[in-house]
């Protein structure tokens, strides 16, 4: 269904969906409200190139039994809009043109997953960290178009 769906949504030029169960991330499901702007939020605040790499934002399925139709159905409806797919205590999902470029995406998510999981092992809350106008200036001058409902006030 993914395959499907990327094909379609990226005028057939993602080829690759990439499966792994990256710990980082999945470590953060079990602390972190189950909800794509808290993610995508939480991640692209971790590195400044996160949402230059993901600028669609990242999806989550909350826990579901791996390998059925009904994971696959929300999986492939998430996969419409983001090119990451966070399966709630079990692994992740990326979408890309090429294995490499797919590849460096799943690190990149997974990368700043393991940023957040020290930052939170240090303190609960952060001292300073990427403002939305900064998320925005970002995007302008890597001339990305970042979704505003992932740049909320906290």
């Amino acid at each position: 269904m993914n395959h499907e769906v990327k094909k379609a949504a990226s005028n057939g030029a993602h080829r690759v969906i990439y499966h792994a169960h990256t710990t980082n991330v999945i470590a953060l499901t079990f602390v972190l409200p189950l909800k794509d702007e808290v993610f995508t939020r939480e991640l692209w605040e971790m590195a400044t190139e996160c949402p230059v790499v993901f600028p669609s934002g990242i999806g989550v399925v909350g826990w579901m039994v791996p390998g059925g139709r009904d994971i696959a159905v929300a999986t492939s409806e998430l996969m419409k809009q983001y090119d990451v797919a966070i399966w709630a205590h079990h692994g992740m999902f990326c979408s890309g043109e090429d294995f490499d470029l797919t590849f460096g995406l799943m690190h990149t998510v997974e990368k700043s997953a393991e940023i957040l999981v020290k930052m939170l092992s240090m303190r609960p809350n952060k001292l300073q960290t990427i403002t939305p106008q900064n998320f925005r200036d970002l995007a302008v001058d890597f001339k990305v178009t970042l979704p505003e409902k992932f740049l909320y006030e906290k």
